[in-house]
């Protein structure tokens, strides 16, 4: 609808001498059909009330993406034919236009699909981070689409907002939550259409970028989308350390590799080019558990009980190989809530692990973070510590305290039964944390004498 609304609310169009002159037609109509006017003026100010009012009723809906299809705004109910949900390789083409001309200085974005149909969004209502996002997943998804003109010349040239309209909002999105855990960055990110490993692997675009590192949506030869995280080593570090952080960081990729479970985001490749430090991994689509607590607010026990049941069994399988593998970055935001509603593990804490060593800088969550990892000494407790932060966080909807072992919030009584269970996970003494099976089977036992009752 505000496809149709811009154009009259834009004052760059507004002509003065046809207002007087449709002024003039209204009074015409007026002395000849004095009645028959008033009727008219009076529905076409209730039509155009209710279409305002219709915008902004579904000026909240947000864009919605899964690895099959978009789901539009109601907004363009009348443009996309009131078939709001559709498949990403109906996308004919993506025009950036401006005045409905394709223009390489935009002020709009038109997604155009084969039968005809089109959405044309404002550039003024969008983040660049989410404008990102949308044209990542449309070239990922639909290669085949035209881009008008090719978007690396329009990139330099948009206008956006510093905060998103609502009518642009995205959910499903897992990179969203990637992009906003780093910072500004201290080196040259690759550019889209960057090849790596002799063409191997294609940069599609840039997730997100910090000090030393980077992560990036890309291709593989056969077209298969996967997340590639790169980590950079400052030439400022001692020559010793970065033959550690380098150490490291193969042993690290060699047992990543080896992991098969089907709740863990799969490492399909680590490999150093030009002295940056990459691995390749598995791409998910999904929420992580903060963007679904923020959405639904503190999870009730059984829930929490279910997905922490559901992480411990992860750890568990981690905890027994040889030697232990140790995730060190569990949190709510690697942990992805997938369509089936289980949980997946994904961005294992190796590169942070690998910087850490490289600068001399313990990097991660420090509400997540046992005081004994702080110091740089990381064994299978640690991962328990944040598993039970990570329960104590789906409760209450807030991160814990860095370095409490306190487990106890005002206004919740009602997960009095994990309650424990948290304070033994966050124990100063690690020695005395329970190991993530034993905690896999006590909630287990928490879920069966609930379904009994």
């Amino acid at each position: 609808m505000l496809k149709y609304l811009d154009p009259l609310l834009d004052k760059s169009n507004f002509n003065v001498s046809e207002a007087i002159f449709l002024c003039f037609i209204f009074l015409g109509f007026f002395i000849v059909y004095p009645i028959q006017t008033i009727c008219w003026a009076v529905g076409g100010m209730a039509l155009l009330g209710l279409c305002l009012l219709a915008s902004g009723l579904f000026s909240n809906y947000p864009i919605i993406t899964s690895a099959h299809s978009i789901t539009w705004s109601p907004l363009h109910a009348f443009s996309l034919r009131f078939r709001f949900t559709r498949p990403w390789e109906d996308i004919r083409s993506v025009e950036f236009t401006r005045d409905r001309f394709v223009s390489s200085y935009p002020d709009c974005i038109r997604i155009v699909y084969k039968d005809g149909c089109d959405v044309q969004l404002r550039l003024a209502g969008f983040t660049k981070k989410n404008l990102e996002l949308l044209l990542l997943l449309i070239r990922n998804h639909c290669p085949q689409a035209k881009w008008l003109p090719l978007d690396e010349k329009v990139r330099l040239n948009i206008s956006l907002s510093a905060t998103p309209t609502s009518q642009v909002s995205f959910t499903g999105l897992w990179l969203d939550e990637i992009g906003s855990r780093l910072g500004s960055t201290a080196f040259v990110p690759l550019d889209p259409g960057t090849s790596l490993q002799d063409g191997r692997i294609k940069v599609i675009g840039q997730i997100a970028l910090g000090g030393l590192s980077a992560i990036y949506l890309a291709q593989t030869e056969d077209k298969k989308a996967c997340v590639l995280k790169e980590s950079v080593v400052p030439f400022s570090s001692e020559d010793e350390a970065r033959k550690m952080a380098l150490e490291l960081f193969k042993r690290e990729a060699q047992l990543l590799a080896k992991i098969d479970h089907p709740r863990i985001a799969k490492i399909y490749d680590f490999f150093i080019e030009d002295d940056h430090h990459y691995l390749l991994m598995e791409y998910l689509e999904g929420r992580n558990l903060r963007q679904y607590v923020q959405e639904n607010g503190p999870q009730k026990e059984a829930a929490a009980i279910l997905w922490a049941k559901q992480v411990a069994d992860i750890l568990a399988y981690l905890h027994s190989m040889e030697p232990p593998i140790i995730h060190r970055d569990l949190t709510p935001d690697n942990l992805i809530v997938e369509d089936d509603g289980a949980i997946s593990l994904i961005d294992f804490g190796a590169a942070n692990q690998f910087l850490s060593t490289a600068t001399g800088t313990i990097i991660g969550k420090t509400s997540y973070m046992s005081l004994e990892q702080f110091r740089g000494k990381a064994s299978p407790p640690c991962d328990v510590y944040s598993l039970g932060c990570t329960l104590q966080f789906l409760l209450l909807g807030l991160d814990p305290e860095p370095f409490s072992c306190a487990s106890t919030a005002t206004g919740r009584n009602d997960w009095r039964t994990v309650q424990e269970l948290i304070r033994e996970c966050k124990n100063e003494d690690l020695k005395a944390r329970p190991t993530a099976k034993t905690i896999a089977d006590r909630l287990q036992m928490l879920l069966q004498e609930r379904g009994a009752k």
